[in-house]
């Protein structure tokens, strides 16, 4: 079984319109452009396992209202175990507005949603006995209000104590907080802020610098989103790039959770890992859904054409 974390998940809202202008109507009359899918990062991730053929899947988290009752049934329209834990708030929705001519992506994200004391002991409860089978954990995504920042640090915890590899995705101070734990493999997330530990990113210098903060903090293995590049910390110490090369991006929604995705994939069909090679694949995936208007990865067929678009190039640091 593979188990993923979604604390704050959203319905995810697409709209494809020819150009995005202000202060102009636009109608959608076919399924083609407008797409409604069950959002989150881990719970994507989720979905992409099941597609590539993994039969046992489970997303943990918190679901809220009405609109949590209409998110859980896409969720298992895809045949994902959901085990969620239910808040009176409503869950978040985010719109996103994709112009094909010229070529523009405008997002509207709510925030959160509020989580009890409470609901949150019981995501612990749940969270410790659910993942007794379970392969690999994968948290991923923001916290929401409620949720003190050391959620991710405490699930890490329980997940190591039951001899589990855990990936995480998170940004703040729940990443920091969280890399006390020592998580196999780490990638943060700063959508929506510029810092990584506190520390600015500017130019290379910096994120090279935070990536080896984190496997100083704990981490074993780093991956840092580097504009459409990945530096990549191996546990040895050596740093690469991985770049594409001649892309076109039409859809950022589901990249970040299409690598993660492709990258543990790697490691649960391989005897011998290649940290470089499990990139090459998580590269592979994220560049197809980038390229494309799926949200969700298919089969490996679609993203392997793609690795001759990728180089890794080690780097003296």
């Amino acid at each position: 079984m593979i188990t993923t974390v979604t604390l704050n998940p959203a319905i995810d809202r697409e709209y494809f319109v020819d150009k995005n202008e202000v202060m102009k109507n636009q109608f959608i009359y076919d399924d083609e452009h407008l797409k409604v899918y069950p959002g989150g990062k881990g719970l994507i991730s989720a979905i992409n396992f099941k597609s590539l053929g993994y039969h046992d899947v489970q997303n943990i988290g918190f679901v809220g209202g009405k609109q949590g009752l209409f998110f859980e049934k896409m969720v298992q329209k895809h045949d994902i175990i959901s085990n969620y834990i239910y808040t009176e708030s409503e869950i978040r929705n985010n719109v996103k507005i994709i112009g094909r001519e010229p070529a523009t992506y405008t997002q509207y994200n709510d925030y959160t949603f509020k989580v009890e004391k409470e609901e949150v002991d019981e995501l612990i409860v749940r969270f410790r006995r659910s993942i007794a089978e379970s392969d690999c954990i994968l948290m991923s995504g923001s916290v929401p209000e409620g949720v003190d920042f050391d959620i991710y640090q405490r699930l890490i915890k329980i997940a190591k104590k039951q001899g589990k590899h855990v990936f995480l995705q998170a940004s703040g101070e729940a990443l920091k907080l969280a890399l006390e734990s020592e998580p196999d493999i780490v990638t943060p997330y700063f959508k929506h802020h510029k810092t990584i530990l506190d520390m600015e990113m500017n130019d290379k210098k910096d994120y090279i610098r935070a990536g080896k903060k984190m496997q100083e903090m704990g981490a074993k293995r780093v991956m840092v989103p580097f504009h459409c590049d990945r530096l990549l910390f191996d546990r040895n110490g050596d740093v690469y790039q991985l770049s594409p090369k001649g892309y076109c991006i039409i859809n950022w929604l589901g990249a970040s959770d299409a690598y993660n995705t492709a990258y543990l994939d790697y490691a649960f069909k391989t005897d011998n890992f290649d940290f470089l090679e499990a990139n090459l694949r998580g590269g592979a995936a994220a560049l197809w859904v980038a390229e494309n208007k799926e949200i969700y990865l298919e089969n490996r067929k679609d993203y392997n054409s793609y690795f001759d678009r990728l180089s890794i190039n080690k780097l003296e640091v």
